[in-house]
């Protein structure tokens, strides 16, 4: 809900300001990034949402364009989550930054990214993790 509440906050501002024209579309990856990005650190819980919905999406892009580079890649790092300790690397503040990060890659537009680094901080503030 945090996710959503900054998201909300944050498009109001962003396309009340211009720096995003308001259409579906940019609506769309808003809400998707929030609710992706604001559960993400909880990706090394084994029954978390956020790992499910990743896993099946990571299924379907391999069923869909086959195993490649992208798909190993994906692959290893599914595997990787499964080792993580709750609340290590996954709730740092540079793991989010740089899957944020990841997001100027897609969009060429530091909008997105910066939306993802405040769903991924909303996350770490209602855990009680400030900084």
């Amino acid at each position: 809900m945090a996710g959503m509440v900054v998201t909300c906050i944050a498009s109001l501002i962003i396309f009340y300001k211009g720096y995003l024209p308001l259409s579906f579309i940019n609506v769309a990856y808003l809400l998707a990034i929030a609710f992706v990005f604001s559960l993400l650190p909880d990706i090394d819980i084994g029954t978390s949402l956020i790992r499910k919905v990743i896993l099946t999406a990571f299924i379907l892009y391999l069923l869909i364009y086959g195993v490649g580079t992208i798909g190993y890649i994906l692959g290893a790092a599914m595997i990787i989550v499964l080792f993580l300790p709750h609340r290590g690397i996954m709730h740092t503040l540079l793991m989010g930054a740089m899957l944020s990060g990841l997001l100027w890659f897609y969009f060429h537009n530091i909008i997105f990214p910066i939306v993802a680094v405040l769903n991924f901080m909303s996350h770490r503030v209602m855990d009680g993790i400030i900084i």
